[in-house]
């Protein structure tokens, strides 16, 4: 017994172009809606290196406070004095006992400008206060 062939070819194509389409809207809606949280770096800060890395946990707001190398101190990308540093940190701790800060010392910055940093958080009531480094390439 002969089966007989279709003559249509045509039937067994599968067209791509609205799979293409699709993907790029989903990847134009991923992109768009997703948020992406950029860590606060001060560019004339050379962070020190360490052996041993370990990073600090996500903080609904994390203070990062950079201490340039003339002994300047830098909070979201503004100069600050001790004493506008010292009402910053105050004011988040009453917002927000649980604050981290983060501190950012420049490796050519003496120890004294970071100790103030630190100083002035641990007066504030901050449980965490970590300074910041980078590791050994």
């Amino acid at each position: 017994m002969r089966i007989k062939r279709s003559t249509e070819g045509d039937s067994d194509i599968i067209n791509l172009t609205p799979l293409i389409d699709m993907m790029f809207i989903m990847v134009i809606f991923f992109s768009l809606s997703s948020s992406f949280r950029e860590e606060e770096r001060d560019i004339k800060v050379n962070l020190p290196e360490s052996a041993e890395g370990r990073t600090i946990s996500a903080a609904a707001k994390l203070i990062v406070i950079n201490v340039r190398r003339d002994g300047s101190f830098v909070v979201a990308n503004r100069t600050v004095t001790v004493d506008e540093l010292r009402e910053m940190i105050f004011e988040a701790v009453r917002a927000a006992p649980d604050q981290k800060v983060l501190i950012r010392g420049d490796r050519e910055a003496l120890h004294g400008h970071v100790a103030v940093a630190v100083a002035l958080c641990k007066r504030a009531g901050v449980h965490e206060a970590n300074i910041g480094y980078q590791l050994p390439r």
